[in-house]
């Protein structure tokens, strides 16, 4: 748990909604190091399909919490919990302002709200629920956990396989917020995210993504819990021919969107949250925040 003393703003969005550029001007201005919260960016080697700061950026702006481990490691809620509360102390000891800057909601959530989780996993059960296929590990989900099994990616093998582990499993939690935290939200338009995420896939296949895409499933394999991200997975039928680049990208838009859906019902709980729609909005708050 950090200490209540501390100041944190967290910003939060669902995917391509500007939260990132959002993030780097205010911790520009009010001398803030940036711990990013996004369960892709943690991985060595996803660079463009995750969308991580450049290196300019990153100049610019201390960021932390990026490439913690291999694409070939799962690296657990727990564990980046863990990684964000040392992070956010040591920016505070050396004066600066954490700033959590996010769109996995569960990654940012144990952070503000101090989870405590459950016990690890039975490695006998474990072993049985890996011999599954996906579907039936999501049926298996409905019958233990139907509620889980609403907001979870169901692609993500992982994500299903543990949810069952836990499932009865209390996932204790504060009632509210932690002390001293400013939680600014900011989303967009349907039509204007629909736009912003087109472009974004456009730059990111301009970058080389593909490139990307098929060098990690070489060296990973694409079971890895890495290449589960909505983008890896619609363009690895494109790296193996099967499937065109423009069909694959239409695929990765769609899952975007999903995605965004997705997020907002998880953030839509979080009453705290002040929702932007502009940076004028957010830095009249982060001012008063920081003043009191």
């Amino acid at each position: 748990m950090i200490d209540p003393s501390i100041k944190l703003i967290a910003i939060i969005g669902p995917t391509a909604s500007g939260k990132s550029d959002l993030a780097l001007s205010l911790a520009k201005k009010h001398g803030g190091e940036i711990l990013c919260a996004d369960s892709r960016t943690v991985y060595r080697g996803l660079d463009i399909g995750a969308a991580k700061p450049s290196a300019a950026d990153q100049t610019e702006v201390p960021h932390h919490l990026l490439d913690l481990v291999d694409p070939d490691h799962v690296l657990s809620v727990a564990e980046f919990k863990q990684h964000a509360e040392a992070a956010a102390v040591a920016v505070s000891e050396r004066g600066h302002i954490p700033f959590l800057v996010g769109g996995s909601g569960l990654y940012i959530d144990s952070v503000l709200f101090d989870y405590r989780f459950p016990s690890e996993a039975d490695p006998t059960l474990r072993a049985e629920l890996e011999t599954l296929s996906t579907d039936d590990l999501i049926k298996r989900l409905q019958i233990v956990s139907p509620t889980a099994l609403e907001t979870i990616d169901k692609a993500n093998r992982r994500r299903l396989i543990r949810a069952i582990e836990t499932a009865g499993q209390p996932l204790s939690r504060t009632s509210g917020m932690r002390a001293n935290t400013l939680a600014i939200g900011i989303t967009l338009d349907k039509e204007v995210m629909q736009k912003r995420i087109k472009e974004r896939i456009e730059k990111m296949l301009s970058q080389g993504f593909l490139d990307e895409v098929a060098s990690l499933g070489e060296q990973y394999g694409w079971d890895c819990e890495a290449m589960s991200g909505i983008g890896y997975r619609a363009l690895k039928e494109a790296v193996e021919g099967t499937k065109s680049i423009e069909v694959a990208a239409q695929e990765f838009a769609r899952g975007d969107m999903r995605l965004v859906k997705k997020q907002l019902t998880w953030f839509k709980r979080n009453q705290s949250i002040h929702w932007v729609h502009d940076e004028a909005e957010a830095e009249e708050l982060v001012q008063r925040f920081l003043t009191n």
